[in-house]
């Protein structure tokens, strides 16, 4: 009996020895799936706000205000126009020996629908003394200075041209309902040649020339000049202020231009349209606001827009 006691524990102490010093192997798969979202977001915002406060009455004042409005839309260009030919030459100024002096407004149009303008508005007041104070205003300026010892020019220019585009309205109310669209429609075919040419034009002059030139189809051009001049002949007097503003809009939306398109008439053999606009010795040796528009293409946008105020100080102008 106790042989066999010992027998079984001899047997318990080598199993336990056996399982402590036992290797065990593990193989495993491990899956990791990782989603990486960046999201950056910049945001500037930038205000500016001008005010200015001028803390005198003026004795005098120039104020000027030059408006252009201008649309084209609705409009078909004719099938097959005749060929076109816009020529300026040894016009407007012209030889070395002659030129204009003053105001200048040329227009030419040889095409069809074509707006075309110059507006010059020109405000100047005369060299006088600054007279008798006036009645001070009910606010009083900020800064205490003599009343009636300056001057103020003022400027506004302002274009807008729109090409295809138009207003809509109500017609019970008047009131504006928003933008319809009634395009211009170019359908010209077989034109050898549409020529805009300016030679040996535009050339001496003294003081403000305008001029427009469109041998195309359905296109604005406008020159608009303001300009606002005050004079003060003693340095003793307060100086002035001079302020200018210079606007300019201009829409061509919706517009079709089929010039030699090969959908014309079925059987029919289409041509080209030969296209230039050329200036040559020209626009030389001007003194003063010089403004030149030129086009053969067709539901073209064109404007100069030129704003200036001025105040002079000074027995010499």
């Amino acid at each position: 009996m106790k042989k066999i006691l010992l027998a079984g524990v001899a047997g318990c102490a080598l199993f336990i020895v056996n399982s402590a010093s036992a290797d065990v192997n593990v193989l495993a798969n491990i899956t990791k799936t990782k989603d990486i979202t960046v999201t950056e977001t910049v945001t500037i915002t930038k205000t500016v706000n001008l005010e200015a406060v001028v803390g005198s009455v003026p004795g005098k004042a120039a104020e000027s205000t030059g408006i252009i409005n201008q649309s084209n839309y609705d409009n078909l260009d004719c099938g097959n126009c005749a060929e076109k030919n816009d020529t300026i030459s040894n016009s407007i100024g012209g030889g070395t020996d002659g030129g204009n002096h003053g105001i200048v407004n040329v227009n030419q149009a040889s095409g069809n629908m074509n707006n075309q303008g110059n507006a010059v508005s020109v405000a100047w007041d005369f060299d006088t003394s600054p007279g008798p104070v006036p009645v001070p205003p009910v606010v009083p300026p900020p800064t205490p200075q003599t009343v009636g010892n300056s001057s103020f020019a003022n400027s506004q220019a302002h274009v807008d041209q729109k090409n295809g585009a138009y207003n809509l309205t109500s017609e019970s109310t008047g009131e504006f309902t928003g933008i319809g669209y009634a395009p211009n429609t170019v359908d010209a075919v077989n034109l050898l040649f549409r020529d805009a040419v300016i030679t040996n034009s535009i050339n001496h002059n003294t003081g403000i020339v305008n001029v427009n030139q469109a041998v195309g189809n359905n296109s604005n051009q406008a020159n608009n000049e303001s300009l606002a001049v005050s004079l003060l002949t003693s340095g003793t007097q307060g100086g002035g202020v001079a302020l200018s503003e210079a606007d300019l809009g201009q829409l061509n939306t919706g517009n079709h231009n089929w010039e030699s398109d090969a959908t014309g008439v079925a059987g029919d053999e289409i041509f080209g349209i030969h296209k230039s606009a050329t200036m040559t010795g020209s626009v030389s040796d001007n003194i003063g606001i010089v403004g030149v528009n030129q086009s053969a293409g067709n539901m073209s946008n064109q404007a100069n827009n030129v704003s200036a105020a001025f105040v002079v100080v000074g027995g010499s102008f």
